[in-house]
């Protein structure tokens, strides 16, 4: 069955008879180049940089450009670029900027995208396809999307006693897990192997999981009030905080990449992360298990961890066209599978079953996983320059759950809509 197609469709046609009259041809010097920014400096890269390649030479009237950064690097160049101009026609990015991006006029709508592939569309996953909208309208699509997952060391539970085939599936078994995976040499307080590696900055947002396993969150439902100094949350807080604090089943103050090389140095048991990090810890021989992050007392989730692929606003009809050509490309069963295959991710398709065997564990536990704050454009201060410190706050023991979670939550409230 053929998708139907509208405006994405009719904008090829008038520029098909443009080129036909005036003798061009679609490839060389009449594609249409798009410039496209993106992070993927891991091993996810020659994945991507091979798919790029497939598109090109299968679309002859497109061109794509890719210029891989790392995501610091990105994410401190978009607005520069964008506010001067000479943003990129395309960027993948972090999902939870799109609202951000979008609110300051970088992002073109594609809601005619979406209404020209109905049938591609509805394949996508619901939660990141709603996380690209922003007051009503869709400003990019799904590139990827996947749940994180609790990774431990089998090798650490049969020496801790404990069943490797069985991970914690509870918040009473994960504490347990953590205490008891968590190892002293004699005269020395610190651990010499932490239960677990809980970052508190630059990383995917682990502390909104254990906020939302308990009830709590950061912000309202509808995103209108500050909820992190609401009993429920601050009680996540005050009990994982203190598990770190006092017991010390994580060392305090941990960035992402710290976290990931003590799991993948056998130093931590336990981490929270996603499929990214499978191929660097096979590599370091780690004998690891994936599950699901152990269900708290009112929910058992997760945080999705997306990118959105976005269209400059600037994009003319020439650039939308070509662009909707790349977006149907990579949207389409087959790159995807090839995308999962490489990767270890799992699809944005429902209808696409992963034949890799550890990206079809993450595509398991799908629909369990939220996005951070959709829709949100001062996702950034809010996170990074006052939940995160407050946590910071309360591991250090600089105040109690219910002072730091208070502060943050009066700070928060100017910064969301009236």
């Amino acid at each position: 069955m053929r998708m139907r197609r509208g405006t994405f469709t009719s904008i090829v046609l008038v520029l098909t008879t443009a080129l036909a009259l005036s003798g061009c041809t679609a490839g060389g010097d009449a594609a249409v180049r798009l410039t496209f920014w993106n992070g993927f400096t891991g091993p996810d890269r020659p994945v991507l940089e091979e798919l790029v390649a497939t598109f090109n030479r299968t679309h002859p009237g497109v061109r794509v450009e890719m210029n891989v950064m790392p995501w610091d690097v990105l994410f401190q160049k978009i607005p520069a670029a964008y506010n001067a101009g000479r943003g990129p026609d395309l960027t993948a990015f972090d999902t939870v900027r799109v609202a951000m991006y979008a609110s300051r006029g970088y992002l073109g709508s594609v809601d005619d995208w979406y209404t020209d592939n109905t049938a591609t569309s509805a394949a996508l996953h619901r939660q990141a396809t709603e996380a690209t909208s922003f007051e009503g309208r869709r400003y990019g699509l799904p590139f990827t999307f996947t749940p994180t997952l609790l990774f431990y060391n089998r090798k650490l539970f049969r020496e801790a006693g404990l069943d490797p085939d069985r991970p914690p599936a509870t918040w009473p078994e994960w504490q347990d897990h953590a205490l008891r995976l968590t190892k002293f040499t004699e005269g020395n307080d610190t651990p010499s192997q932490f239960g677990l590696a809980i970052p508190d900055h630059q990383s995917v947002q682990i502390w909104p999981i254990l906020l939302w396993g308990n009830g709590g969150d950061i912000l309202s439902a509808d995103h209108e009030q500050p909820a992190v100094g609401e009993p429920a949350a601050v009680e996540a807080v005050r009990t994982w905080a203190g598990l770190i604090a006092t017991r010390k089943v994580s060392p305090i103050g941990l960035s992402g990449p710290e976290a990931d090389k003590l799991f993948e140095t056998g130093k931590a048991a336990m981490e929270i992360v996603g499929p990214w990090m499978t191929s660097g810890f096979t590599k370091a021989g780690v004998d690891y298990g994936v599950a699901m992050v152990p269900a708290g007392p009112k929910r058992q989730v997760t945080i999705a961890a997306g990118t959105t692929l976005a269209l400059a606003a600037t994009a003319d009809a020439a650039t939308r066209r070509a662009a909707g050509e790349f977006f149907e490309f990579w949207t389409s069963p087959e790159t995807q599978q090839r995308w999962s295959a490489g990767t270890g991710f799992p699809t944005v398709r429902t209808d696409v079953e992963p034949q890799n065997a550890q990206a079809a564990t993450f595509d398991r536990h799908a629909e369990a996983a939220i996005v951070l704050m959709p829709g949100v454009p001062e996702y950034q201060k809010i996170y990074t320059e006052i939940f995160e410190p407050a946590i910071q706050r309360v591991e250090h023991g600089e105040a109690s759950a219910e002072e730091a979670m208070s502060r943050a939550a009066e700070q928060i409230r100017p910064l969301l809509p009236r």
